[in-house]
């Protein structure tokens, strides 16, 4: 087992909060998120400029001289400053390891959809080939992922930068990582004596998750602490940067320089999430243009004024400056898939999307009639469903997106009602607009489904509660931080104390009560990545069996595409053939998982790619496959195939089996080769 690459990782992260927090003044509890959305920004510029190797080493390079630094002061100052070990700080520390060794002993497997069509996949491929998976040749059949962001996948990387392989562990680890720097600026700058308060705020914080995404007890579940979807940290880390303000203004310490590099590492977990970095951006904007800065001299109004705007506009313009670069690679990456006959861009821009979607709602006669023509009957169609989702699916642990709101509303009047009377009206006001902001929020999700999702995604709301959560997640933060903060006044310290208590209380009782007992430790039983390890065992022994850039047609009879993607992400290197393509002409339908076998065998599978054996052949050939690996056989292919095969498919019969592809045209053409290991 490779543990040392995440050791360094780890430590060069606390090397950086360490110079952060002796050399720029910066609070502690502050510093692990800091460090992490540096690691971040740093790692994504890495990868746009194509120099994710001697910039990683750089990284590293300066995270020890860092830390060298921070050590030496220390040792000039003789003593170890006692404000290191906040609360968040040593929250942050000690959750990293106990995380850690316990990830590591675990070792679970990448095991859900998306993980396997991009967030596992896209890491694997930057990893393994040192380049953003965006660019990188591995992934050139992953049409749709030029566009996904890159914050969490390069994260991945950063973790894994020393190791020799990718593991989908450590990738869990660099996740929850992130989450727990977010924690950690959530309890900001409370001190220790304030345990009656600091501790219900970190149970809080850490069941939020879990309360904002798991709904009801007989759904199947993803654990959230061994995930790599970008949704939880999407929102957490959006309302971690503005518990981030909201600490430095309480505390009146140093380091407003981050924030800034925080909302914009907000920008990069996930491209739907564009909305919720900007209204952090808002609240933390409004925040200083209104009610001040930390560490705010009192001077001449106008300089006051300029200060708050020059902070606001540098702010806007870091994330605006994150926003096009990205935006500008991705570009390039669709536009160089089309040339490489790809897919490119299929979506409307989002310009178009807000546009029409506003024209819609507010005055539909102005509508084009092509718009109107094409989508106005979704538009009303999905308008209604989402209202009538809004009240009565129950997506959280508090129920329907109603109830979550009122209970943010809740926490939102405790904190003004125990803020001082100066302070009330600024939390009502940030308040007010972090709940109203919902709704903007809704009004994109409206729009994506009508005039970005495929029709029937926005038939079924595809995917309603992960779109909806990250923004409940993000007001639920914002919010505890709030009430955290009302803690620094002494006159509202026992009532805000018992406010937060009764919120974990209730949520450790729902925890309880609705999480599924295999869930209760923070994933599924071992018994659950049995099968999926098994499947990486042969994925192993096809990977040791062929030269490597081998392209792999690849049979699972039976599929409904979750075993095509696993294995996909599995066999990586290899490139994992799309296995079947849609081509009336030439007769070949269907690929990416499924059954295949003559028409007249067809039994009802969803996925049945009805193939003679010539036209098999001919796509073998075409397609430049050099192997065909099969995971699992039966009748209907033996009965379709077996003259192809030098073996008649006995081999396959008996388990998976690897097939050459031959360089001819003759049906023949398939031998067995050995697959050492991989039983």
């Amino acid at each position: 087992m490779q543990i040392f690459d995440v050791v360094i990782a780890f430590a060069a992260l606390l090397g950086i909060c360490l110079f952060l927090h002796q050399i720029c003044g910066v609070q502690a509890s502050l510093t692990p998120l800091a460090s992490m959305s540096i690691a971040m920004l740093w790692f994504v510029v890495a990868g746009v400029c194509g120099l994710l190797v001697p910039m990683g080493w750089v990284f590293y390079a300066m995270a020890a001289i860092g830390a060298a630094v921070g050590c030496f002061d220390i040792y000039k100052k003789k003593s170890l400053p006692k404000t290191l070990f906040s609360p968040g700080f040593c929250l942050f520390i000690g959750t990293g390891v106990v995380f850690l060794v316990y990830l590591a002993l675990r070792q679970p497997v990448v095991s859900v959809w998306d993980e396997m069509s991009f967030w596992g996949t896209a890491a694997k491929i930057t990893k393994l080939d040192n380049t953003l998976y965006t660019v990188s040749e591995l992934s050139q059949i992953w049409e749709w992922t030029a566009t996904q962001k890159p914050g969490m996948i390069v994260l991945g990387y950063f973790v894994q930068f020393f190791g020799s392989g990718f593991a989908a562990w450590k990738l869990y680890f660099v996740y929850d990582l992130l989450l727990f720097a977010c924690f950690a600026a959530i309890v900001g700058g409370l001190e220790k004596k304030q345990w009656s308060l600091w501790i219900p705020v970190a149970i809080a914080a850490f069941l939020s998750p879990w309360f904002f995404t798991v709904y009801q007890r007989e759904t199947i579940l993803r654990p959230v602490y061994m995930d790599s979807y970008g949704d939880i940290p999407a929102g957490i880390l959006a309302g971690a940067a503005v518990a981030f303000w909201l600490c430095l203004r309480k505390t009146n310490s140093k380091g407003l320089w981050l924030v800034p590099v925080v909302l914009t590492a907000a920008l990069y977990v996930k491209d739907n999430t564009l909305p919720v970095a900007l209204m952090a951006f808002g609240i933390v904007g409004a925040d200083c243009l209104f009610f001040g800065l930390p560490r705010e001299q009192k001077t001449k109004i106008q300089y006051t004024i300029a200060k708050r705007a020059g902070f606001c506009l540098s702010a806007l313009v870091c994330m605006g400056v994150g926003y096009m670069v990205w935006s500008n690679h991705a570009a390039m990456a669709v536009q160089l898939r089309a040339e490489q006959g790809g897919l490119g861009t299929t979506s409307m821009a989002l310009g178009q999307v807000l546009k029409n979607g506003v024209q819609m709602l507010v005055s539909p006669p102005s509508v084009s009639p092509d718009i109107a023509n094409k989508y106005g009957a979704k538009f009303v169609q999905v308008s209604a469903d989402m209202a009538d989702a809004f009240f009565k699916s129950s997506i959280t642990m508090a129920g329907p997106c109603v109830n979550a709101l009122i209970l943010i509303a809740l926490m939102f009047g405790a904190a003004i009602a125990f803020s001082p009377k100066g302070q009330r009206l600024r939390t009502g006001l940030l308040g007010g607009a972090v709940v109203l902001g919902f709704f903007a929020y809704y009004l994109v999700i409206l729009f994506s489904y009508v005039f970005i999702f495929k029709d029937f995604q926005a038939a079924s709301l595809d995917s309603y509660n992960r779109y909806i959560y990250p923004y409940l997640l993000f007001a639920f933060v914002v919010a505890l931080s709030f009430l955290a903060n009302t803690s620094q006044e002494h006159i509202s310290w026992k009532p805000t104390s018992g406010v937060v208590l009764g919120l974990s209380v209730i949520m450790l009782f729902r925890f309880s009560t609705m999480l599924m007992p295999q869930f209760t430790v923070l994933g599924y039983p071992e018994a659950y990545f049995k099968d999926m390890k098994k499947s990486s065992n042969y994925a192993q022994a096809v990977t040791k069996a062929v030269p490597e850039g081998s392209r792999i047609f690849y049979v699972y009879q039976g599929d409904d595409g979750a075993h095509w993607f696993r294995q996909s992400y599995n066999l990586l290197p290899l490139i994992t053939d799309p296995s079947g393509s849609v081509d009336e002409e030439k007769g070949w339908s269907g690929g990416m998982g499924g059954t295949f076998g003559l028409a007249e065998l067809s039994n009802g599978n969803l996925y049945y790619h009805a193939y003679t054996p010539e036209q098999l052949s001919s796509y073998l050939l075409e397609s430049g496959c050099d192997y065909m690996y099969i995971e699992q056989s039966d009748d209907i292919f033996v009965q379709s195939y077996q003259q192809l095969f030098e073996d008649g498919l006995s081999n396959a019969q008996q388990g998976p089996a690897l097939y050459k592809i031959g360089q001819q045209g003759q049906l023949a053409w398939m031998t067995v080769v050995n697959m050492e290991g991989a039983a």
